[in-house]
């Protein structure tokens, strides 16, 4: 009888800070010398929409000491901030009323930011490599931050802040085996008892363009594997990951003791590595299936001490409220912005978007092309139910209700011309326990209702 694999994944969404970087490592794509820094007061409309998507953390992704640029320097007086660890102080800050757990990613930080951000941060990612690589043509030869020693010296500060953190394990980039090997089995040894350890993940290097290392192959698989077998011993009571670009080798890792997705940004995407698409997590449900494993969602702190925090209490309720309802649910229902009709993500959608009236009616005005007609200049009726369908479920999801279709049943009155602006309607008018009514309805620019519909759905 085949045993199934539990793998745990956390609901993310990702905020770049700014891309401003004192560092200049070989292999990363992610620097640009004058990135501006995101005003504190732009932070709310950023995270709005991850709460909407029902994302229980925001990952705050930056270079390391931005603050170093002038720009940057004049973009924190602007925000009356005296450093950037105040700056990330207010930005955590925000997440949390937003019921985002905020998790900082900004390289190496000193003792006293990471005082700064203990009682606000849920947790920071520190980086960790196996071997300096600081000489001529090496990873970090213009990277005078980048040195061997710098994360287990940084995961002493943390602990002694009192501040959760993960483990970031950069592999690929010019170290040995025998490095990566001794590298798991003393940061192992160094820190796998420590209650502020929240979890491990391997980050296999890739080629990107425009980076000294564009050309620099990435580890053969077996040599991948290797590192996930030894920091499976070094780790054996933490979740280990490797990031979610490279779940399409996933199923072949759980043997050797993955069992995390980790932080998946399913809610905005990858900024970090954005040409690799983030797969959502029914898709994920169904590659599990291969290896006999079942997904279900955690919170990005995994320790008492992580979670035992005044300042997160209410973070943590709402977050664990998400998990709870996606777990009743039994559908991993998440908003990326990509949906085809309203989502302002998807460059093949018809990002069309709805004004709400009152609480219970929201409308939208579009104009169909040609591209979306069914007989000549007539518009395909199987799109005028897309639009119907989409604006009763607006008219529901105002309310606060994360809905699923349940029953359809559409009228086609006359035939809808291509090339005019038609305005969508759709109302709610009522429930009976978890299952609500709405009415739709498609009218012409002289006010002649053209189509219309009525629905069931069902709360998740």
């Amino acid at each position: 009888m085949q045993t199934t694999r539990s793998v745990s994944v956390v609901v993310s969404g990702t905020v770049v800070l700014t891309r401003a970087c004192r560092e200049a490592c070989a292999y990363c794509g992610f620097r640009r010398d004058d990135d501006p820094l995101v005003p504190l007061g732009r932070l709310g409309d950023l995270f709005s929409p991850m709460t909407k998507g029902r994302a229980t953390e925001v990952v705050l992704t930056a270079g390391q000491t931005p603050a170093e640029r002038p720009h940057v320097l004049m973009a924190l007086a602007r925000d009356k901030c005296t450093s950037f660890g105040e700056y990330l102080h207010q930005a955590c800050r925000m997440a949390l009323e937003h019921g985002l757990l905020p998790v900082v990613q900004v390289g190496l930080l000193t003792p006293l930011e990471l005082k700064t951000l203990a009682p606000v941060a849920a947790s920071v990612r520190i980086p960790v490599f196996a071997a300096p690589l600081d000489g001529e043509g090496q990873a970090h030869a213009t990277a005078r931050g980048r040195l061997a020693l710098t994360g287990r010296e940084l995961i002493e500060k943390a602990h002694q802040a009192g501040m959760p953190y993960h483990l970031d394990f950069l592999i690929g980039i010019g170290e040995s085996p025998e490095d990566r090997a001794r590298m798991a089995r003393e940061i192992g040894a160094f820190c796998a008892a420590d209650p502020w350890l929240q979890d491990v993940r391997a980050v296999p290097f890739q080629p990107v363009p425009g980076t000294p290392f564009r050309a620099r192959p990435p580890l053969p698989f077996d040599e991948v594997r290797a590192v996930i077998v030894e920091l499976a011993r070094a780790f054996p009571v933490h979740a280990l990951s490797v990031p979610i670009h490279l779940f399409a080798r996933y199923p072949e890792l759980v043997g050797a003791g993955l069992n995390d997705l980790g932080s998946t940004p399913v809610v905005t995407g990858d900024p970090v590595m954005p040409t690799f698409p983030v797969p959502g997590l029914e898709l994920v449900k169904s590659r599990l299936v291969e290896v006999a494993g079942a997904l279900h969602e955690r919170l990005p702190l995994t320790t008492p001490a992580a979670m035992n925090r005044p300042a997160l209490a209410e973070g943590l309720t709402r977050a664990r409220e998400r998990l709870q309802a996606r777990a009743a649910s039994g559908l991993a229902l998440l908003d990326n912005r990509k949906c085809f009709v309203c989502g302002d993500h998807n460059p093949d959608g018809l990002r069309i978007a709805f004004q709400r009236h009152d609480a219970n009616t929201c409308t939208a005005t579009w104009v169909a092309g040609a591209t979306f007609q069914g007989y000549a200049g007539i518009v395909h009726g199987g799109l005028l139910s897309t639009l119907l369908d989409e604006a009763m479920a607006h008219s529901l999801n105002g309310a606060g209700l994360q809905v699923v279709t349940a029953d359809l049943r559409v009228r086609f009155l006359r035939p809808v011309p291509v090339g005019l602006p038609l305005t969508v309607t759709g109302t709610r008018t009522g429930n009976r326990q978890r299952i609500h009514f709405a009415r739709g309805t498609v009218t012409g620019p002289d006010g002649v209702l053209l189509a219309e519909a009525e629905g069931r759905f069902a709360e998740c």
